[in-house]
C-alpha cells in the first residue's frame, strides 16, 4: 500500500499542497550514510523510524540531494544565533512569508509541526493537541503523552527546578500557573492531550511556534535518571558531585546543568551542548562530538519526522559543522576565503561592498534580505538600577525624552546602515495592526536643544567649564553603556551614540564584554545601558514592552513572582503588565488590538526603549554550490524564514 499526505498541509508546501496531497508515496528514501547503518542492523528500516504521518515538506526550487557538512562561524560561547533557527523542530509552524516571520506572526497561518493536530475551545482556556503518532526521539524511543505529563508535572511545576532558573526568560514558567492556579493536564491517549487554564489564554497557540519543543515535551525515558522522584539519592549523589554539587538542597540546580536550554530562554542561560551528546533531539540534526571549546558537529537525526514529497526523508545535507571565531573580523576572513558556507546573524551592512566584491574569489553569493529585527539598533536603560540616584534620574521620563532627542538618527542610518531604513522610534513598523504614524515619530527627531531644555528643567546642572552634566549629589552624570555584539552595529552604534550624547552633557563610557559576563552583571542588577536589536515591535513579543525582562530584570522578576520578589514597577509600567495579560488572555482580535495601541502608547509617551533606525536589510552570505536558498530574495523573505527551511538545503556538487 502507498501512503498520502494527511490532515492540514506542514510548512513550506502550502501552495503545492493539492499537488503534494495528490501523490501517493509508495517507497520511502533514506541518506546513504544511514542506509549502511540499516544494512549492518544498527538502524531499523527508515519506514518504521519514520512517524505514521510524517510532515511533508515542500522543497522551495527543486528536490535536493544528500550530503556534505555545512560549516558556519559563530562568536559566542555561550550562546548560538543560527542553531537555534536551522536546527529547531517546531511544535506549531508557519508558511514563509514577506510579512510574517516566528517574532512576529500575529495574522499569519499556524501549521502543523510536531502536533499534528490542535484545537481551541472558544474561550481560549482548553486547548487539545495530538503529537504525530509513531514519532520517535533521537535515540530511537517513542514520543508520548508522558513527556508532556513529566515536562508540565514534574520540571515547569516544580518548584526546586524553576526557582533555580532565571526569571529572564521569554516563556518562563509562569505560563504554566497562567491565571494563578497550575495548569490541569488532561492525558486522552498516548498521543492526544488536553491542557486547561484558570483563565482564558488566547495567544497560547501563537505562543507555541515561538517556543521550543523542550517548553511542552522532553524525552522523560532519558531524564528521570537525574530526577529525585524517579532516582535514588543513592545514584544521584555521586552524579552530583561529578559536576561540584555536593549537597541535596542542590539538587534543583544540578538538574538544570543537565537539560539543554530551550533556546526560547534566549541568550539568559549558558548553552549546555558539552552535555547534550546523549540527550535525545527532535530536531533535524544531533550533536555528536565538541572537538574544542565552541565547536561542535552535529550529524542528521535518523528519526527525523519530515520527508519530501517524493518520499526522501530530510535533512538533505548530512553534517553541521560550528566553527568558533573570537570575532567579527575573523568570521568576515572566512566569509571572503570561503571557509563557511552561510552567515547573515550577526553581518554588517557596511561590510556588503566587501562581500560583493569578494564573490567570485570566496565561492559565495550575497543577498539583501530583510532582517528580520524591526530595528538592528536601539537603547535601553535600567529604570530600577542599584544606584538610587541614577535610580531617580532615569525614571524620570524627561531624562528618557532627552536622550532620545539627543540622538542623530539621519548621522545614524546613513553611516552604519548606508542610507536603509527610516529614522525612527521603537514601534510596531507600517502595515501592523497596531500601527500608529504617532508611535515612531515620538521623540524621535533630532533636537538637542530641546533635549537640554529637559535636562535643564530636570535640575540636571552642569560643571563649571559646561563640560558635563552634575547629579544631584555633585557627582559626573555618567551612564556606562556595557555590550556584547548580540547586533552587528552594536560597536559603531553605541560609539556614536555616546559621542552625540556629549552635546547633552551625559558621560556615557562604552565598554564591550563577552556575552557570559554581561549575563553575569545583568543578573546582578548592574548594567545601566545597553545596546541590543529589536526583534519585532508586535504585542505577542513580551521580550521589549511587556516584560521589561532585560531593561529592567527587577521589575520583571517582581511580575512574574507575583510581587514576592523583585522591585514593584511605577503605575506606568504595572499598566504595561495589565495590558500584557489582556493581550495574552483575551479570545478577541479586537480586545488584543486596542490593548496593543495602549501598550504602544505607552511606550511612546515613556520610552522604555529607544529606537534609531528601523526595517534595514541584512546581508545573508551563503555558499554557490547551496541550493534550495536563492529563490528568497525573489519572494522577499526574512533571514530567519531562510534559516528555518534549513532542512532542505542541499549541495549542488
Amino acid at each position: 500500500m502507498g501512503w498520502k499526505p494527511k490532515l492540514t498541509p506542514g510548512l513550506y508546501n502550502l501552495d503545492e499542497y493539492e499537488k503534494i496531497a495528490g501523490v501517493t508515496i509508495k517507497v520511502f528514501h533514506e541518506a546513504p550514510m544511514l542506509g549502511e547503518r540499516v544494512a549492518a542492523g544498527r538502524l531499523p528500516p527508515v519506514e518504521e523510524r519514520l512517524p505514521e504521518n510524517p510532515l511533508v515538506m515542500e522543497p522551495w526550487e527543486k528536490i535536493g540531494k544528500y550530503g556534505g557538512t555545512l560549516r558556519y562561524c559563530e562568536f559566542a560561547l555561550e550562546y548560538d544565533h543560527y542553531l537555534r533557527h536551522i536546527n529547531d523542530a517546531q511544535l506549531l509552524e508557519l508558511a514563509p512569508s514577506p510579512s510574517h516571520h516566528r517574532y512576529n506572526f500575529v495574522g499569519s497561518k499556524v501549521l502543523p509541526g510536531i502536533f499534528e493536530f490542535w484545537q481551541a475551545s472558544e474561550d481560549a482556556r482548553t486547548f487539545t493537541f495530538r503529537i504525530r503518532k509513531g514519532l520517535k526521539w533521537s535515540d530511537g524511543v517513542p514520543v508520548t503523552t508522558e513527556d508532556v505529563r513529566y515536562t508540565i508535572e514534574d520540571v515547569a511545576l516544580n518548584e526546586e527546578i524553576t526557582s533555580s532558573l532565571p526569571l529572564l526568560q521569554e516563556n518562563h514558567p509562569k505560563w504554566v500557573r497562567w491565571g494563578g492556579r497550575p495548569v490541569k493536564l488532561e492525558i486522552v491517549d498516548d498521543c492526544t492531550f488536553r491542557l486547561k487554564f484558570a483563565k482564558s489564554y488566547g495567544l497560547f497557540v501563537s505562543q507555541l511556534v515561538n517556543w521550543r519543543w523542550a517548553s511542552l515535551i522532553r524525552p522523560s525515558h532519558y531524564l528521570k535518571q537525574f530526577h529525585k522522584k524517579y532516582t535514588s539519592w543513592e545514584k544521584l549523589l555521586p552524579l552530583m558531585k561529578e559536576r561540584g554539587y555536593k549537597r541535596k538542597e542542590e539538587w534543583g540546580k544540578f538538574y538544570n546543568s543537565l537539560e539543554p536550554p530551550t533556546w526560547d530562554a534566549g541568550p539568559f542561560v549558558p548553552t549546555a551542548y558539552p552535555n547534550v551528546f546523549d540527550y535525545p533531539s527532535l530536531d533535524p540534526w544531533i550533536h555528536i562530538s565538541q572537538p574544542k571549546p565552541g565547536e561542535f558537529i552535529l550529524e542528521r537525526n535518523p528519526y527525523f519526522y519530515k520527508i519530501d514529497p517524493e518520499g526522501s526523508q530530510l535533512p538533505y545535507i548530512d553534517k553541521i559543522h560550528r566553527i568558533f571565531v573570537h570575532n567579527l573580523k575573523e568570521e568576515n576572513r572566512k566569509i571572503l576565503t570561503g571557509k563557511t558556507d552561510i552567515q547573515c546573524q550577526k553581518l554588517r551592512l557596511s561590510d556588503c561592498p566587501l562581500f560583493m566584491k569578494n564573490r567570485k574569489k570566496g565561492g559565495y553569493k550575497v543577498m539583501l534580505l530583510k532582517a528580520w529585527q524591526d530595528q538592528m539598533l536601539m537603547f535601553w536603560l535600567n529604570l530600577c538600577p542599584n544606584d538610587p540616584v541614577l535610580r531617580k534620574i532615569v525614571q524620570d521620563v524627561r531624562f528618557r525624552q532627552a536622550m532620545s532627542l539627543a540622538l542623530n538618527r539621519e548621522e545614524i542610518k546613513e553611516s552604519i546602515f548606508l542610507g536603509f531604513g527610516r529614522p525612527a522610534q521603537i514601534a510596531p513598523v507600517p502595515g501592523s495592526a497596531y500601527y500608529e504614524e504617532e508611535f515612531e515619530k515620538a521623540y524621535a527627531q533630532y533636537d538637542p536643544d530641546r533635549a537640554n531644555k529637559l535636562l535643564d528643567e530636570m535640575g540636571l546642572k552642569w560643571d563649571e567649564n559646561h563640560q558635563y552634566r552634575l547629579r544631584p549629589d555633585g557627582k559626573r552624570l555618567t551612564l556606562p553603556l556595557v555590550y556584547y555584539e548580540v547586533t552587528p552595529p552594536a560597536t559603531p552604534g553605541a560609539e556614536l551614540a555616546s559621542e552625540q550624547w556629549k552635546a547633552i552633557g551625559i558621560d556615557v563610557p562604552v565598554k564591550q564584554v563577552n556575552g557570559q559576563y554581561f549575563w553575569k552583571i545583568q543578573g546582578a542588577n548592574e548594567a545601566v545601558l545597553c545596546v541590543w536589536w529589536l526583534g519585532g515591535a508586535n504585542v505577542t513579543d513580551p521580550f521589549w514592552y511587556q516584560g521589561f525582562l532585560v531593561t529592567t530584570p527587577k521589575w520583571w522578576q517582581w511580575y512574574t513572582t507575583d510581587g514576592k520578589k523583585g522591585i514593584e514597577p511605577i503605575p506606568a509600567a504595572k499598566r504595561v503588565y495589565e495590558l500584557r495579560d489582556i493581550i495574552f488572555s483575551t479570545p478577541s482580535e479586537e480586545e488584543r488590538i486596542k490593548a496593543g495601541k495602549e501598550l504602544f502608547r505607552l511606550q511612546a509617551e515613556n520610552l522604555w526603549v529607544i529606537g534609531t533606525v528601523a526595517q534595514t536589510p541584512t546581508p545573508f552570505v551563503y555558499s554557490k554550490r547551496l541550493g534550495n536558498i536563492s529563490i528568497a530574495e525573489k519572494k522577499n523573505y526574512y533571514t530567519i524564514n531562510v534559516l528555518e527551511a534549513a532542512e532542505q538545503w542541499f549541495f549542488e556538487e
